[in-house]
């Protein structure tokens, strides 16, 4: 993604329009710091958001969910408690604080708010359809732990609404804007 005036350098991008609650209180599992952003199913190939990251692990954007007592990481199952988004890539950037790898913690929004993010699904679970947002659509989280519209990762009980779309990304204006559910 173009940096389009944010300062991503290969990341994620979280913009805070109205802040809900910041919480730090949880570790980082270390898929946190691991996982890669363009290698492995599908959905994640075929991700437009994600061609031009570079970093590992969980990016700013992406949604946090309960992986086991007091740790945190990307949700990407049925059994994942989803809680937020994350404020900040676990990588951090060049020449910033990297405070989640000193610290072993990940920053996220919770309890309502409105944010824009860069990184988001564009395409469905198998990766041969893309995704049309639209503004008062439903955002679940993916199996890579990004926003979508597709459904979502779904439990017993269904899948969690993280946010409502309230302006849809578009070719000129790619970030994608939407008020918390979580």
């Amino acid at each position: 993604m173009a940096s389009n005036g944010f300062l991503t350098e290969g990341g994620g991008l979280l913009r805070i329009l109205y802040l809900g609650i910041r919480n730090s209180i949880e570790e980082l599992n270390d898929a946190a710091f691991t996982q890669s952003n363009r290698v492995g199913n599908a959905q994640k190939v075929a991700n437009t958001t994600l061609s031009d990251v570079l970093k590992l692990g969980v990016l700013a954007g992406s949604v946090a969910a309960v992986k086991g007592s007091g740790v945190l990481g990307a949700a990407s199952s049925p059994t994942d408690a989803i809680v937020g988004i994350f404020v900040n890539d676990a990588a951090g950037n060049a020449y910033e604080s990297t405070s989640a790898a000193a610290s072993g913690k990940g920053v996220y929004v919770h309890g309502m708010g409105v944010y824009e993010v860069g990184v988001y699904e564009t395409h469905n679970p198998a990766g041969d359809t893309a995704l049309t947002y639209a503004a008062g659509a439903l955002l679940y989280s993916s199996q890579n732990g990004l926003l979508t519209v597709a459904g979502g990762v779904s439990s017993t009980s269904g899948a969690v609404v993280v946010g409502v779309v309230t302006k849809a990304p578009t070719a000129s204006d790619p970030v994608l804007r939407f008020n918390l559910r979580v």
